[in-house]
């Protein structure tokens, strides 16, 4: 499995430090590789959040910022990150059914208690892993890109954009590598520049195939495989 990147979103150092060493000893119990990212209040998680993060765990009550309030903040933006809150008070757990968390964990820490929880956010985070697609969007940082939303990814020396219906992300990278990745998951590469999903495919007109509103050109070798591909989707 790839590195899971997990944020700590609490404002109490000890807490803070608690459950860094936890995710460390559950990393080597479970013989996983962690990128750990620590934030001190939800208003800094949350006030330029990007998808990315594959667990949160974040506390609920904070000094600037609650954790629920960031929460909805980060659920406009990622529907998918798992999150987990940590209280100490059992009732306020009970509101994450609004945001979809995943769960919560009650102060004071245990680490029994800890590893349950994450065994759980570790069953989900692979059930739905194979449905994303990580990039490393430049500034933007890593961004989670849900692969029935990506319409079709084009390269252009090293470099590929990822369009969606909402806007199009740029990251390096090779086309190959997505190709041999992503050729179990609905994409078909119809000539050398582009990578189509091809459930985002609304037709083919003579050399072409028009996906999201764009004509894009159809290799003559591909022509056939990718009428194929078509036929057995529909």
């Amino acid at each position: 499995m790839a590195v899971i990147s997990i944020a700590i979103v609490e404002d109490d150092p000890a807490c803070m430090e608690q459950l860094a060493d936890y995710i460390q000893r559950f990393r080597a119990e479970k013989g996983i590789s962690v990128r750990i990212t620590q934030f001190q209040d939800g208003e800094d998680i949350s006030e330029e959040y990007h998808p990315g993060f594959d667990i949160i765990l974040m506390d609920i009550q904070m000094r600037f910022r609650d954790g629920m309030t960031a929460a909805r903040m980060i659920r406009e933006k990622d529907s998918s990150v798992i999150i987990i809150f940590i209280t100490s008070l059992a009732g306020y757990a009970i509101q994450g059914y609004e945001v979809e968390a995943l769960d919560y964990i009650l102060k004071p820490l245990t680490y029994d208690m800890f590893f349950r929880k994450m065994e759980r956010a570790m069953r989900h985070l692979k059930t739905d892993r194979d449905d994303y697609l990580v990039v490393n969007a430049g500034e933007e940082g890593s961004v989670r890109l849900k692969l029935s939303d990506i319409c079709y990814i084009e390269s252009r020396s090293h470099v590929m954009d990822f369009h969606t219906p909402e806007r199009v992300y740029t990251a390096r990278g090779r086309l190959e590598d997505l190709e041999t990745s992503l050729a179990d998951k609905g994409f078909f590469r119809c000539n050398r520049g582009y990578l189509i999903n091809l459930c985002q495919v609304d037709g083919v007109r003579r050399d072409c195939v028009l996906v999201a509103g764009d004509l894009l050109p159809i290799s003559r070798r591909r022509k056939a495989e990718l009428m194929q591909r078509l036929a057995e989707i529909l």
